[in-house]
């Protein structure tokens, strides 16, 4: 089973585009999203609606909070909260009830997808768990991999289970092996707005059949979602951070 796994769209339709003309080429049977399709970027209702027609399952991230229960927006900068109130205004009616079918947690073949930390928290961010919490979590989880983003960062944490040992590391470009006597904690980074020092659209693909994960980097039009965030009157911030 070859699983395209894409996580923080943030309403950025040009890069999602980009990566799914990517996937094409790939040969994956299913894709997945790890949530916060929406905020941030310009076009909000175009992204959903592509979720909707492509079929792509999608966990509940905390900007699809945001806008589905307003009291949440407290939990925001102000900043990112802006952002919200805009994007609540570019959804449909539709794509918002579309929103609400998001469960917090899907799990399928072995493997458990979340937005920000297992079991099923779309808030908490992996920088925030201390080492011994996420050891605890990773040896109690039934699944033996555990997919999320939240942060925009790739990474990946490995638990030896031989030896109780926590192992965290960059993700990189290219193919990694892993061994299936451990447990995996891995961060699928962004395809929309990317925070790891390169701007390009992010997203993973995972081959249970042999324990191979792929880090796809996209390149995209960034101008022209950088344009249209002005146009839409979006706070600059999230114009500059694609930049």
């Amino acid at each position: 089973m070859r699983t395209a796994i894409l996580s923080d769209i943030h309403s950025n339709a040009t890069a999602l585009l980009a990566v799914l003309r990517n996937i094409e080429s790939s040969a994956v049977d299913t894709i997945i999203s790890l949530g916060d399709n929406i905020g941030y970027g310009p076009e909000p209702e175009k992204v959903i609606n592509i979720i909707r027609a492509k079929g792509i399952p999608s966990v509940t991230g905390n900007h699809e909070m945001g806008v589905m229960q307003p009291g949440f927006l407290t939990m925001f900068n102000p900043v990112a909260r802006t952002s919200i109130e805009m994007t609540i205004g570019l959804l449909s009616d539709d794509s918002k009830r579309f929103m609400q079918s998001f469960s917090n947690a899907i799990v399928r073949h072995d493997c458990r997808f979340v937005h920000g930390f297992p079991p099923e928290s779309p808030t908490k961010y992996l920088f925030e768990v201390p080492e011994e919490e996420i050891k605890q979590t990773l040896a109690g989880m039934i699944e033996q991999f555990c997919f999320i983003g939240h942060t925009h960062d790739l990474e990946i944490i490995t638990l030896e289970t031989s030896r109780n040992r926590l192992l965290r590391e960059p993700l990189k470009k290219g193919k990694l092996a892993l061994n299936p006597a451990n447990k995996y904690l891995i961060n699928a980074g962004s395809v929309g707005q990317p925070r790891d020092g390169n701007n390009q659209a992010k997203y993973l693909i995972w081959d249970s059949s042999n324990c191979e994960l792929t880090v796809k980097y996209v390149s995209y039009n960034i101008s022209d979602t950088v344009k249209k965030i002005y146009q839409a009157g979006l706070p600059d911030q999230h114009a500059l951070r694609l930049m």
